[in-house]
């Protein structure tokens, strides 16, 4: 119905028919239907649409004084001769500028907690151009033509002047849109551009003596208000920040500034009107505000890309922009089917520099590093902190092997020569991986991770520089996926325990068990502990894994001595273990939920593991011998202070390595290292296993030696607990409970 109304007055204007009679029936009645009905359709969808109900509830009111000016214009004041100005109806009419003002302000805040001084500025500039335009254009015939006091000439203004004010915010909500406005704004803002061309036909046919509005302007009218209901059913798009950053940031103010100066040049030659001038002054200065805000946040810009590319602590290049070189190097090298090179360092030993001079000192020594490496590097080579005390070199041309290779040794090099930090001279050295592209990998992210375990690989093994190398990768594809495979057996109790002996050296009698885990993969089948309890330590699983293994012993525990095999059991632990402080107590926790005794679990460590953090790991053994839980000092032998060891650890029991044992009845070396230890360890109050006695010979042996256990496949190899059972039975040298 609107639209067909909107359609019926479009005809008439074009093509003239009815004559005055239908003129003013289109006029005063078509009109007044169009903007009732707008009215409803804007209310309609304030009380239906919940999102943005408040603005269109307001956008209504206006629409709907609007439209009741227009039927009091057409049942009373059209028929009083000579109807004052300002009047009623210019009241209502005029209403609808400040509600849509308050309107289109409330809707162009949704969504918008703060509004960016540029997108104003942007506003502010477009609205006083359109000002300065339609003062020149409209205003000055009206003012030169106006008739009857100063209130009648600024009500006939105010129609325009409401007009701009409208057209100036949609410019200012097309800005703050990324001047990408959405359906809803685009026909608002027709809406009011409509609004203004239907005035400003009016306001020229005033300033011709004409007080009729004609067909042409009734149209505009219309659709205007029809343009505003349409646009409160259009859905909103999603609202995209403004980009205030690019060159098209001074298109507005730059085509509104011009616009400004033609118009002052114009008033050279045709004086424009006071208030043309001073719109067309005001949008220059704001025009020119805007292009120095728009420069100031270019010059912001481009200090923030910098800084966001540069490590704060030493100006070399961050790893962001290190991965954006090296991608770039990749596509290079793909597309010219050459090499790519990478190479990640890392200090050694920098936490005893941090731990011992302090922060500052460390922070200080990084910042030393950069202009000592760039003065080896090559041009075209990029140089980066990637954090901490890890540096990379993407290789400019050529970065072959030989060349990665060159590029290491010259960087270990330059850091042979002392830094002097704090007041102390310092050396140190660092480990180098090299990764290369397309030998080791394919893309950027590739050769970052190859490139680290490389550089891991150098440091465990001290070689300063190593090249990648898959075989020693412990990082890949199918250890990944061990690693989830182990983290759902262990929660799917798919991990067993097998147990093996340990049996008295003089009489046979077996005393004991050590728990040793199993894992049988449903696809690789059965996994060598020594790999997944590796991998587990590696990818933070030890906790779970112990928990597990010692679970399962102490379970069995609990039922051979209820069976009457009076069994001691050992369980090995991870690093991860010895670490937390809270490891005691869940052992505790095991002991008393199966009323175990602590006196009949053992806890084996090797001699490696207490390196980590002899001091915390200490404290921890000596909290569970606080507990009456015994310790064993496994592998002994193979440390490197085993002597200083037995010295100070809260241990009672020592395993002699399988490495010592295997060889006693053929190498008199080793016979006397062992006969040596066992003298030692009792001197010291502690009892000897012999692990990794395969015959009755070296058995014999480490009786004669006064072994105290022993322990290997002379005797049993590792078992499940059910054979294990069967074998106790068979024995006749059982102890009994």
């Amino acid at each position: 119905m609107l639209w067909l109304t909107i359609a019926v007055a479009a005809a008439h204007t074009l093509v003239g028919f009815g004559g005055h009679a239908i003129n003013l029936l289109i006029r005063d009645w078509a009109s007044s239907l169009v903007y009732v009905l707008a009215a409803l359709i804007v209310a309609l969808r304030a009380a239906r649409v919940r999102e943005s109900r408040g603005p269109w509830i307001v956008m209504a009111v206006g629409v709907s004084l609007y439209g009741l000016g227009n039927l009091l214009w057409a049942l009373w004041l059209e028929h009083v001769p000579s109807p004052p100005i300002p009047s009623v109806c210019d009241g209502l009419w005029l209403a609808l500028y400040p509600a849509s003002y308050v309107g289109l302000v409330w809707l162009a805040r949704t969504g918008h907690r703060r509004v960016p001084a540029g997108v104003w500025l942007d506003g502010i500039v477009a609205g006083l151009g359109i000002g300065a335009v339609c003062a020149a254009i409209v205003f000055r015939p009206v003012l030169h033509t106006a008739s009857g006091g100063g209130l009648a000439v600024a009500t006939n203004l105010a129609y325009p002047v409401g007009d701009l004010l409208l057209a100036a915010l949609v410019m200012g909500v097309f800005a703050l849109r990324g001047w990408r406005p959405d359906r809803r704004w685009a026909l608002l803002g027709a809406g009011f551009l409509v609004l203004c061309i239907a005035d400003s036909i009016y306001l020229l046919k005033v300033a011709s003596g004409a007080f009729d509005s004609s067909s042409v302007a009734n149209l505009f009218y219309m659709s205007g208000v029809g343009l505003l209901a349409v646009a409160a059913w259009q859905r909103p798009a999603p609202v995209e920040r403004p980009n205030l950053h690019g060159w098209s940031m001074l298109l507005v103010p730059g085509a509104f500034i011009t616009t400004a100066i033609v118009l002052l040049a114009f008033d050279h030659a045709h004086p424009l009107t006071p208030l043309a001038r001073a719109l067309a002054l005001m949008t220059l200065a704001a025009g020119f505000l805007r292009a120095g805000l728009s420069f100031r946040d270019l010059r912001t810009l481009t200090t923030a890309q910098r800084e966001a590319l540069t490590d704060d602590l030493t100006s070399l290049a961050n790893r962001r922009q290190l991965v954006r070189r090296l991608e770039q190097a990749v596509i290079v090298a793909h597309d010219t089917r050459s090499a790519a090179a990478l190479l990640v360092i890392d200090l050694d030993h920098f936490k005893e520099i941090n731990d011992t001079l302090g922060h500052p000192a460390g922070d200080e020594l990084l910042r030393q590093i950069g202009p000592r490496l760039l003065a080896v590097l090559r041009d075209g080579d990029t140089l980066a902190r990637l954090g901490g005390d890890e540096f990379a070199i993407v290789l400019g041309a050529p970065s072959d092997r030989l060349a990665a290779l060159k590029v290491a040794d010259n960087v270990r090099g330059a850091l042979t020569e002392a830094f002097n930090v704090a007041d102390v001279r310092l050396m140190i050295t660092a480990s180098i991986g090299i990764a290369l592209l397309p030998e080791h990998g394919d893309s950027a992210d590739e050769l970052l991770r190859m490139a680290d375990v490389a550089m891991y690989e150098a440091k465990h093994a001290h070689t300063g520089r190593e090249l990648y190398s898959a075989r020693r990768d412990n990082h890949s594809l199918e250890r990944l996926t061990l690693i989830g495979d182990l983290e759902h057996a262990l929660a799917a109790d798919a991990i067993a325990v097998h147990f093996q002996p340990l049996a008295e050296a003089a009489t046979g009698a077996i005393v004991g068990v050590e728990a040793l885990v199993r894992w049988h993969h449903p696809v690789a089948g059965a996994i060598a502990p020594d790999d997944f309890v590796t991998l587990a330590e590696h990818a933070g699983l030890g906790r779970a894994l112990t928990t597990r293994v010692l679970g399962l012993a102490l379970d069995q525990c609990r039922d051979w001595q209820a069976a009457g095999h009076a069994l001691d059991v050992s369980v090995n632990v991870t690093v991860a273990d010895l670490l937390d402080s809270d490891f005691p107590d869940d052992v505790t926790a095991a002991l008393e939920a199966r009323g175990v005794s602590p006196h009949a679990l053992i806890i084996e460590i090797t001699e490696r593991s207490i390196f980590s953090d002899p001091i915390r790991i200490t404290a921890v053994l000596d909290d569970l011998r606080a507990r009456g839980i015994r310790l064993a000092l496994d592998d002994f032998g193979t440390g490197y202070s085993s002597l200083t060891h037995l010295r100070t650890l809260p241990v009672s029991e020592v395993k002699i390595d399988r490495s010592f044992v295997a060889k006693m009845t053929t190498d008199r070396a080793d016979a006397a290292i062992v006969a040596t230890t066992i003298e030692l360890a009792h001197a010291l109050d502690m009892t000897v296993v012999g692990e990794g006695v395969e015959n009755d010979e070296t058995w014999q042996l480490l009786a004669d030696a006064g072994c105290d256990f022993i322990q290997g496949y002379a005797l049993a190899s590792p078992l499940p607990a059910a054979s294990l059972t069967a074998l106790l039975e068979r024995s006749a040298l059982l102890p009994t409970a």
